[in-house]
This record gives structure tokens, C-alpha cells and sequence, in this order.
């Protein structure tokens, strides 16, 4: 069964103690740097996510009163509930990719033979890592542009919105053709 005996999950630590074998020392420093890769990246969007997070929660506190906060920052009431909407979609886009980033959605090791025999047992587990490294820096550069764009809609606010946006763009632009 899934959640029940007593046996569950030995067949993990039986690959683990195989990986202690000095002839799998190479392996197991490849799965440690893979597993590192990992890390970094559950690291960084779990930073991006809590951002995110906060994000959201300004903008929901925003449009609930959206008046008041108009008043404040001199905005016509349209204009910034139309923004506060484009950044809070842009914010939960970027919240739910950098969500992808942290899930586990496989078995540890799961791709390699209870029955270890060589080092070779061990190749489908690192294609499928290599495979879950790429989705996932890709989710989470996705997730970062999307922040960073619901940050720019916060330039947005002010009547000079759009001399901010194009000067950040033009930076970037430059900074990306270096």
C-alpha cells in the first residue's frame, strides 16, 4: 500500500547504503551536485514566492479600498483599479509557477534498480534530475519576470509611469543584447 506497512520506502535506504560503496563515490557525488542544483533552486523561489506573497497581499488590501488609496497617491480610480488587477494576475502567475519549482512529484532514486549491479543503473535517474533541473529553472525565470513586471505595474501609479517602464525597458533591452 501507499501509507501503510512497516516496509515502506526500505527500498530507498537499500540504494542509499549501495551509493556508500566506494566504486559509486563518482555517482553519488553526481547526485549530490544534482540534489544541490535542487536546493538552490527550491531556495530561490521560495524567496520569490514570499515575495510574491506580500505583493498579493498589498494589492488585495489596495482593492479593497481602492478609493482611499487613489486619493493617496493622486490616481484616477479606473486607471489604478485596472493596474492593481494587471499586477495582482502578474503576482499569482509568478506565486504559482515559483510553486512548481518546490513540488516533489517523484520517488528519490526512484528510477534506479532495487538490485544494483553498476554504475550505468543509475543513468535514467540522472536524465530524469537533468529533466527536472531544466523545467524548473525555466519555471522559476518565468516566475521572476512575471514578478519583476508586476513590480513595474507599481511605476504605473505615479504620472510618470511610463518614462519609468521605458527606461527600465531600455535597460534591459541593453543589458540582455550586452
Amino acid at each position: 500500500m501507499w501509507f501503510f506497512g512497516k516496509q515502506r520506502g526500505m527500498d530507498l535506504v537499500e540504494k542509499v547504503k549501495a551509493l556508500q560503496d566506494p566504486k559509486l563515490a563518482q555517482i553519488k557525488d553526481c547526485l549530490d551536485q544534482l540534489y544541490s542544483l535542487l536546493t538552490i533552486l527550491d531556495s530561490k523561489a521560495t524567496g520569490l514566492l514570499t515575495v510574491d506573497t506580500l505583493l498579493l497581499a498589498i494589492l488585495l488590501a489596495f482593492l479593497d479600498k481602492p478609493r482611499e488609496v487613489a486619493g493617496l497617491i493622486r490616481v484616477y480610480t479606473p486607471k489604478l483599479i485596472f493596474i492593481l488587477k494587471v499586477q495582482l494576475v502578474l503576482a499569482a502567475i509568478s506565486a504559482l509557477l515559483c510553486l512548481m519549482v518546490v513540488r516533489v512529484t517523484w520517488r528519490f532514486l526512484a528510477k534506479v534498480p532495487s538490485a544494483l549491479t553498476e554504475a550505468t543503473a543509475f543513468d535514467d535517474e540522472f536524465a530524469r534530475l537533468a529533466n527536472v533541473i531544466y523545467d524548473r529553472t525555466t519555471y522559476y525565470f518565468l516566475a521572476w519576470w512575471f514578478a519583476l513586471l508586476a513590480f513595474l505595474c507599481t511605476l504605473a501609479w505615479w504620472s510618470w509611469w511610463y518614462l519609468a517602464i521605458g527606461g527600465i525597458v531600455i535597460i534591459l533591452w541593453s543589458i540582455k543584447r550586452g
